[in-house]
């Protein structure tokens, strides 16, 4: 049977509308709509992996309606194909839409506009995974962004959401920028496999990593603050402003990748834009006024403007010797790092920090860029958002064991391939770096996973039980994953490998023992009250949204200023373009 592309994306679409409509607020009351909704919702995620496995390669690409063109420009009519990276976005997608609906049923105080929000966060997010051309894939990602600050808007605190705003308008012009840089290079078109490696240029993928950034969440562009939810409202409500700010942040990450998939250099040591000394002699004497007139004006030096002046000193300096994956490393780690920080000193707040997590181990992937370690990024990808929707539901303690266990084998399974694609990185500081990072990431996944499973007293029967479960689901989860992400790298430029089966069983089955280790060992950790009291300390100092309010405010007081000079020249215009008429006749005439 051969399947085109339009029925899996009819598939995806339609599931997430069946899921909104059992779940909706007025008829949640009958108790066999949560179950029937959560069946949907699995069938609609597995779905695009799924029928992908039937899909004809010359059925996968359209045009649609819509058309733009440029100033004196041909007529550009947008096109879409549906690859094995847009089918693995969109299962991902699916599965966190649907994760957001059914949390969101699960509210006391649900707004009655957020299914509908949450279902335009889905079908945009379609557009802009299947969209073959950079433009149309910007335009379609700010609309991304529209409806999903919306819907932030609704779960979390006003200033959240502004912030999120706002981190995603920054973003959207990052895109824009590498088209640009992009486009000045030359070309046909902007397609992404139309678009030549040569006119790839540093500029261009820093512009794109500083937009995709922003709306992945990546430390320091943390939109929200962590703290202790207080109300029952509140709490119910936590995971929706993670889960709905979701797509946005894979959406971005899978626009950048198809932006790195066009070149031929390899990531990691993929350098970045050339500076001249002079221009960064004078940002260095910006950070240093900057840093004098803080500490003037607090009257004594903070220790967090030191560390900052120190960075931005050793990066200027250094900047020559500098890669590319360096600056997506030190992202995602400090990504890392805080999500420990507040998961550990807030476990509650783990339901929103997982997210960040997974962004930054996908991001790990990108630096470290070997096929294997983009395979395992993918896969851990798609592994957290069917996390994500089996976790979106109450279940009995024994069924919500076995998922737990499950989930964190899925999880724990990519990460151990991360870490076996990132020491085969050509560049042996990012190799290092990145094994280093992920072996964060392997104890933050293994302590919740032992946490939230030492919670009650499991008998051995539940732990076996729980332990097959998770070694059939690993292999189910490959399996459907076996066809999308080898078409996905291919698409990359960058192949991957047939796996040893061997070493794939013996993955799965060293990633089961470590969670089973996890559960068996925490019960035997001291109390970590006292380590959460101090982490929360490094929370509250390390929390990016201080300097992420003081920057807009820099933005605003610039534009203000900026406004009013201009206000100026268009009232004394004619005087001023006078006198500089009369200056440069007589400097001529007197040549």
């Amino acid at each position: 049977m051969i399947v085109r592309a339009e029925i899996t994306l009819f598939a995806a679409a339609i599931t997430l509308s069946l899921v909104a409509l059992l779940v909706a607020p007025r008829r949640i009351a009958q108790a066999w709509r949560v179950p029937s909704a959560l069946l949907v919702a699995t069938l609609g995620a597995i779905s695009p992996l799924l029928l992908y496995q039937f899909s004809d390669p010359a059925l996968a690409a359209g045009r649609a309606l819509w058309e733009w063109s440029a100033a004196g420009g041909p007529t550009i009519q947008a096109s879409y194909r549906l690859d094995g990276l847009a089918t693995i976005a969109i299962a991902a997608e699916s599965a966190y839409v649907a994760a957001a609906l059914l949390a969101n049923a699960r509210s006391a105080a649900s707004p009655r506009l957020l299914p509908s929000l949450a279902l335009g966060i889905g079908f945009v997010f379609i557009a802009v995974v299947v969209t073959v051309d950079l433009v149309a894939a910007a335009v379609a990602i700010a609309v991304l962004a529209a409806v999903t600050a919306f819907a932030t808007l609704l779960v979390a605190p006003a200033p959240s959401a502004m912030r999120i705003a706002a981190y995603f308008a920054v973003g959207i012009q990052g895109f824009v920028v590498a088209a640009l840089l992009i486009a000045r290079q030359g070309g046909a078109s902007l397609a992404f496999d139309m678009i030549s490696p040569s006119a790839i240029s540093p500029g261009a993928v820093l512009a794109a990593t500083a937009g995709a950034a922003l709306f992945a969440g990546l430390y320091p562009f943390v939109p929200w603050r962590y703290q202790p939810a207080q109300a029952l409202a509140a709490a119910e409500r936590e995971p929706l402003r993670g889960l709905l700010a979701m797509p946005a942040g894979v959406a971005a990450s899978i626009l950048l990748l198809r932006v790195l998939g066009a070149t031929n250099i390899d990531l990691s040591n993929l350098g970045l834009p050339l500076i001249g000394l002079m221009p960064r002699l004078v940002t260095l004497g910006f950070v240093l006024v900057a840093f004098a007139l803080r500490a003037r004006a607090r009257g004594r030096a903070s220790r967090s403007g030191m560390i900052t002046t120190i960075l931005a000193a050793a990066v200027l300096a250094g900047w020559d010797e500098l890669h590319w994956s360096y600056i997506v490393l030190a992202a995602a780690g400090l990504t890392v790092l805080y999500a420990a920080a507040v998961s550990l000193a807030l476990p509650e707040q783990w339901e929103v920090a997982r997210h960040d997590v997974t962004l930054a181990t996908l991001w790990i992937a990108f630096a470290v860029g070997t096929p294997i370690a983009l395979a395992s990024g993918l896969f851990i990808l798609v592994s957290a958002a069917f996390a994500a929707l089996l976790e979106s539901v109450w279940m009995p303690p024994h069924r919500a064991y076995i998922a737990i266990m499950a989930t964190s084998v899925w999880t724990v399974t990519g990460v151990i391939g991360l870490a076996t694609g990132a020491a085969a990185a050509a560049d042996p500081a990012t190799a290092v770096a990145a094994v280093l990072v992920i072996m964060v990431v392997l104890f933050l996944e293994l302590a919740h996973a032992g946490r939230r499973l030492a919670q009650g007293e499991a008998p051995p029967d539940l732990d076996m039980a729980a332990a097959v479960a998770a070694l059939f689901s690993t292999a189910l989860v490959a399996s459907l994953l076996s066809l999308p992400i080898p078409d996905a790298l291919a698409v990359l430029r960058r192949p991957l490998d047939p796996i040893d089966p061997v070493i794939a069983i013996g993955t799965v089955v060293a990633a089961t023992i470590l969670v089973i280790a996890a559960r068996m060992v925490r019960p035997l950790l001291p109390d970590l009250d006292a380590l959460a009291t101090r982490l929360q300390r490094f929370v509250w100092a390390a929390d990016p949204v201080p300097a992420g309010a003081a920057t807009f405010r820099a933005l605003e007081r610039a534009v203000t200023v900026a406004s009013a000079g201009f206000a100026v020249f268009e009232q004394r215009a004619g005087v001023w373009l006078a006198a500089v008429l009369i200056v440069a006749l007589l400097v001529w005439s007197t040549r």
